[in-house]
C-alpha cells in the first residue's frame, strides 16, 4: 500500500471485500483523500466487516454512523440543493478562506460548474473548515438537453432567490479524519468534481492545489492547469457512459 494520495469519486459502489480492504488499510494509516463530488456516497449495498462505509450507516461502531462520507470528508449524500440540470454552481471564497493557500491563483466566482449545488448538514463536523462556497444560479437561456451543460453557461450570473442561497452550502472544504483504531489523516473535499465542471480552469486549480498541500508541498501561486491532450467530457447522467473504455485508453 505505497500510495502516497487518495483521490475518490465513486458513487454508491458495492465492491468484495478483497477490494476494499487496501482502502481500509490506507485510511487506517491515515493518508491524505480528495473526494470529489458522489464521493460523500461513495459505497453503499455492501454487507459484512465493510458494511459501515455504506452511506447513511446506522451501526457499531458509533464513529462510523452514516458512512465513509461523514466520518472522513464530513458528509454523506443529502440532496441536490439547486436544481438538477436547470441551475448551476457558482463558487464564492468562505468568508474565513480568503489568503488560503488553497485558493492561489483563483479569483472570487472564477469556479463555476453546470453541476447543481448539493446540500450539506450545517455546520459541517469536527474541523472542517469551508473554502468555497456553492452559489445557485439560474439557467439564463433556454434548457438544451442536447448540450452537455443543459443549456447551463458560464456567463449566468442570476441567483437563485430564497433560501436556496440563504445560507449558501459548503461546496469545498478541508477537515481532518481518524479511523477508530487509526492514525489521523487529512481530506479535502469538494460536492463539485463532474467531468464538465472540470472544464472550468479555477476548479481544476483548486484541486491541483490540494494535492500539493496534502503531499506537504509549496502550493504554487499559480498553478500550470492546462489540459494535457484533448478533452471532451460528456454529460452526467445515468447510462451515459461508453461501454469498453479502459484507463489504457487514456494513455498519452
Amino acid at each position: 500500500n505505497s500510495a502516497d494520495l487518495l483521490i475518490i469519486l465513486t458513487r454508491f459502489r458495492n465492491l468484495p471485500d478483497e477490494q476494499m480492504k487496501p482502502l481500509d488499510e490506507y485510511l487506517k494509516a491515515g493518508k491524505p483523500v480528495i473526494g470529489l463530488r458522489t464521493a460523500t456516497h461513495a459505497f453503499n449495498g455492501m454487507k459484512g466487516e465493510f458494511a459501515r462505509y455504506n452511506n447513511g450507516y446506522k451501526g457499531e461502531p458509533k464513529e462510523w454512523t452514516d458512512g465513509f462520507g461523514r466520518l472522513v470528508l464530513g458528509e454523506q449524500w443529502i440532496s441536490h440543493h439547486g436544481g438538477h440540470k436547470s441551475e448551476s454552481t457558482r463558487g464564492l471564497f468562505a468568508p474565513d478562506a480568503k489568503g488560503n493557500p488553497l485558493l492561489n491563483g483563483i479569483k472570487d466566482g472564477e469556479i463555476w460548474g453546470a453541476t447543481d449545488v448539493y446540500g450539506v448538514r450545517l455546520p459541517l463536523p469536527g474541523d472542517a473548515k469551508p473554502l468555497v462556497l456553492g452559489q445557485v444560479v439560474k439557467r439564463k437561456g433556454p434548457a438544451d438537453m442536447s448540450d452537455r451543460n443543459f443549456g447551463l453557461k458560464p456567463t449566468d450570473d442570476e441567483p437563485a432567490e430564497g433560501k436556496k442561497n440563504d445560507p449558501m452550502m459548503p461546496v469545498a472544504w478541508t477537515k481532518s479524519y481518524q479511523l477508530p483504531g487509526g492514525k489521523p489523516g487529512q481530506a479535502f473535499a469538494t460536492t463539485m468534481g463532474s467531468s464538465t465542471d472540470l472544464e472550468n480552469e479555477a476548479l481544476r486549480r483548486l484541486l491541483v492545489n490540494a494535492t500539493f498541500q496534502l503531499l506537504k508541498l509549496p502550493v504554487p501561486a499559480k498553478a500550470d492547469v492546462a489540459v494535457v491532450g484533448e478533452y471532451k467530457p460528456t454529460a452526467y447522467g445515468f447510462n451515459g457512459y461508453k461501454k469498453g473504455v479502459k484507463p489504457a485508453d487514456h494513455k498519452l
